[in-house]
């Protein structure tokens, strides 16, 4: 995205959500058109003409609207969720860290606190401290692993006291050997095969049986468990992992008819219950007030999942109705790229943690702040994951305006100016209406051009120096610098 008239042929299967990522099937144009399909549809475009094939639900089609943005917030006023209440403005407004690549699966309760006390130690914002995967008995089997948490009450008051609300990992898998498995096959709470059979479907770390969602026994079982762990340790929410609906078929047995769209949207909604959580493949859900995750990204600077990848990612993102998005984590997610004997670009992670700074959530894993030797590093990464605290009253203007219309944050800049021949501009974005954004995102490039709107006076807001917009004009960015302007 975006395509036009002149685009190669472009064709999307949305009647499963293959992405990894988020997916609502809402197409807009900065023509001031949209399409909207309830559950699924197959999408085709070329010579001039959009195909939808093989829609799942009530297909909706309004026109006649003045921009991108009118056309958007008309669709969105329509279909999506309309919450009492915005996400936790912490969520936003500190970065949030994970112990994902800075420990894979080798955490435990000494690991979790020296990572957090590092963290204050280092000068950086506490926010949201997710322990994510290895910290519990099996999947399916979700208590604290004794020899690895030999107390997790203590942990969660000494988090807390650092200055941090605690997240743990959760999925919807259940492997056999789990402790309630057979519990859970009885009562009707697995998804059965074709063949009326436990389903078990390979994923990312092994075959495991699957929640089925449509089943109030999944619920109240799942509810049961976590808020155990919300009761008796002092947790604060989780991170729902999974649900893809890769994961599911459209032959499946399920205690209520859905399709694997259903099943991931089902999953999200449960997630919806608990105030502090974060997800990643998701199914609808335009509006709700939970914050979603892009796929892993790579270590890198590409566009094939890497650096490049995160603005126009996150743009899509925001335009899916998923306002409260985070751009994985500072430097890359991705498991394959990290773990012992790995080096890593700290330039890349400069760079990537000047790119998050002002999308609507940061998250840092790799603790950068104690890997690297060179107190510059250290201290551009410290100045640059406090910046966000500099606007975090605008930001939360911005939380209430996403709370009640949905706009997303992040903004491309067709949707905040208008019919200017900014469509295609993939590597800048708006904060709103106010802040443009305009991270480096070349490898040892020290400057870049950036295209300033018309209609408005930019302030640079590194030297304070003011240009007229409607032009593109070339700016200083040394390692320690993020280019970013504010509307005057």
């Amino acid at each position: 995205m975006p395509v036009d008239a002149a685009s190669e042929p472009y064709v999307f299967d949305g009647t499963v959500n293959r992405t990894g990522n988020q997916l609502c099937t809402l197409l807009v144009s900065d023509r001031g058109r949209y399409v909207y399909t309830e559950g699924g549809c197959r999408v085709e475009i070329g010579n001039g003409k959009v195909v939808l094939s093989d829609t799942v639900g009530d297909v909706d089609f309004g026109e006649g609207y003045p921009s991108l943005r009118d056309a958007y917030l008309a669709a969105a006023d329509k279909h999506f969720f309309h919450a009492e209440t915005a996400v936790p403005p912490i969520l936003l407004l500190s970065p949030q860290y994970c112990s994902w690549v800075e420990l894979l699966r080798d955490v435990d309760q000494e690991k979790m606190v020296a990572y957090a006390e590092g963290i204050k130690e280092n000068g950086l914002p506490r926010g949201v401290l997710i322990i994510d995967d290895g910290w519990m008995n099996d999947y399916g089997e979700w208590a604290f692993r004794e020899d690895k948490f030999p107390d997790p009450r203590k942990m969660c008051e000494t988090l807390h006291a650092l200055g941090f609300k605690v997240i743990l990992w959760v999925c919807p898998f259940v492997n056999r050997g789990a402790k309630d498995f057979e519990m859970l096959e009885r009562a009707g709470a697995l998804v059965k095969d074709a063949s009326g059979k436990t389903a078990f479907r390979n994923w990312w770390d092994g075959v495991s049986a699957v929640l089925d969602m449509t089943a109030p026994v999944a619920w109240e079982y799942l509810n049961d468990v976590l808020h155990h762990l919300m009761d008796d340790y002092g947790i604060d929410g989780f991170k729902f992992d999974a649900g893809d609906p890769i994961y599911y078929k459209t032959d499946d047995l399920t205690y209520a008819p859905t399709s694997p769209n259903g099943q991931s949207e089902l999953w999200a909604q449960f997630a919806a219950q608990y105030t502090y959580s974060e997800l990643r493949a998701c199914m609808g859900l335009g509006g709700y007030p939970v914050v979603q995750r892009l796929r892993d990204k790579n270590s890198s600077w590409d566009a094939n999942g890497g650096l490049c990848a995160l603005i126009p990612d996150m743009i899509q993102a925001g335009l899916a109705g998923y306002p409260y998005c985070c751009p994985d984590m500072v430097g890359g997610g991705m498991e394959s790229n990290f773990g012992e004997g790995k080096t890593h670009d700290m330039e890349l992670f400069i760079r990537a943690c000047q790119c998050t700074a002002l999308m609507p959530m940061m998250q840092f894993s790799y603790a950068i702040w104690t890997h690297s030797q060179n107190d510059e590093v250290r201290e551009i990464v410290r100045q640059t994951a406090t910046l966000r605290q500099k606007h975090a009253p605008y930001i939360e203007e911005l939380i209430e305006e996403a709370r009640t219309t949905c706009a997303p944050l992040l903004r491309c800049l067709e949707y905040v100016y208008p019919h200017q021949g900014l469509s295609c501009v993939k590597d800048q974005f708006m904060l709103g209406n106010r802040l443009l954004v305009a991270p480096v995102l070349t490898k040892g490039a020290t400057s870049r051009r950036v295209i300033l709107p018309q209609g408005n006076a930019w302030r640079y807001l590194p030297t304070g120096e003011i240009y007229e917009g409607g032009q593109t004009v070339e700016v200083e960015a040394p390692l320690n610098v993020l280019p970013y302007f504010e509307r005057v």
